[in-house]
């Protein structure tokens, strides 16, 4: 009677779990059935726009006083200026979607230089939503900030700060730290070059984005290490490093270690002589007007340099290159 009882016990218990796996199986069937709809950036797009547009056009703006970091903005009741009429619109391509974005200049614009797209960037801030109550998410008002425009920070700020300038450093040991003729002025974001459709504790998803910003500093990168500083391999002088592929081979020239694809790493290639980064005093061997390390044949003989055995081992530096007549100029630089 025990063995019986157990066993029928048993066979409620595997039935009980094939139903339980049943049920999973289905249910899961059906959810993937059922996908979520693609999230359509190239709509919420658009949304933003109208709404900024409508923000903009409703709303004024207020320089900072002198020792303030940041100015005002307040709905317009006595015919004030609209911010719309004063800002910037920029059109760009970012992850295939268009967007605008609006630019808002102080008269004090900076003193000194902007930034391209992959420098480093000292920053005040203050972030806001689009909403009546002017909601602050973050702010940083201390010069504590530095961020790095090449993947360090949203994107409307990497295609926002380059129309500022920085200011100048005068700040004292032991001091407090202290700028002036910083570049002043205010970023209105579509949600898509801010957090897009990813909620953030403060932020709720497909925000637009107000930021004031106060550039402070602006320092220079060399974002491949090649002694090239990014900044001077945007070779066409637009801000636009992405667009500067000297061999073709599909990577811009800001991340390329070798630049002219000779098998040679930029680097080894006396690209910056004084070691200021700029490559003004690059080596030009066979003077034709492009330097060593754009120039897939330095010594203009004909051979391409990655053909004359520059580096025989394959670790970018030529220090092993072959010297067919001995006379301690290496192929790749000896037109004889």
């Amino acid at each position: 009677m025990r063995s019986k009882s157990r066993s029928n016990y048993t066979m409620k218990i595997k039935y009980f779990g094939l139903a339980i796996i049943t049920f999973l199986t289905l249910f899961s069937c059906k959810k993937d059935d059922n996908p979520p709809e693609p999230f359509d950036f190239a709509a919420q797009s658009l949304i933003d726009d109208a709404n900024i547009k409508t923000y903009l056009e409703t709303h004024f703006y207020t320089p900072p006083a002198a020792g303030e970091h940041f100015g005002t903005i307040d709905t317009i009741e006595n015919g004030e200026t609209p911010i719309m009429d004063n800002v910037i619109t920029k059109d760009l391509v970012y992850a295939n979607i268009g967007f605008k974005m609006y630019i808002l200049k102080n008269a004090t614009e900076g003193a000194n230089i902007s930034p391209i797209r992959v420098d480093s960037v000292l920053v005040n801030y203050k972030g806001m939503l689009f909403d009546k109550d002017k909601t602050v998410f973050d702010e940083n008002k201390s010069y504590r900030f530095w961020g790095n425009l090449y993947g360090g920070v949203i994107p409307g700020w990497s295609y926002g700060l380059p129309y500022f300038k920085s200011g100048n450093n005068n700040s004292q040991n032991n001091e407090p730290i202290n700028f002036t003729e910083t570049g002043k002025g205010v970023l209105f974001l579509p949600s898509g070059l801010g957090y897009a459709n990813t909620p953030t504790v403060t932020i709720p998803a497909n925000s637009p984005l107000i930021f004031h910003v106060e550039l402070a500093m602006v320092k220079r990168t060399d974002i491949d290490k090649d002694g090239v500083l990014s900044f001077y391999e945007d070779l066409n002088g637009d801000g636009e490093v992405n667009d500067n592929d000297s061999d073709s081979d599909t990577k811009p020239n800001f991340i390329d270690y070798d630049d002219d694809n000779d098998g040679i790493s930029t680097k080894y290639e006396n690209a910056d002589v004084n070691g200021d980064g700029n490559p003004d005093d690059a080596i030009d061997t066979d003077n034709d007007s492009i330097p060593n390390y754009l120039d897939a044949d330095d010594d203009n003989d004909g051979i391409a340099t990655k053909d004359e055995n520059a580096d025989p081992n394959g670790d970018g530096n030529p220090d092993d290159a072959k010297d067919t007549d001995g006379d301690n100029v290496p192929d790749y630089l000896d037109a004889n």
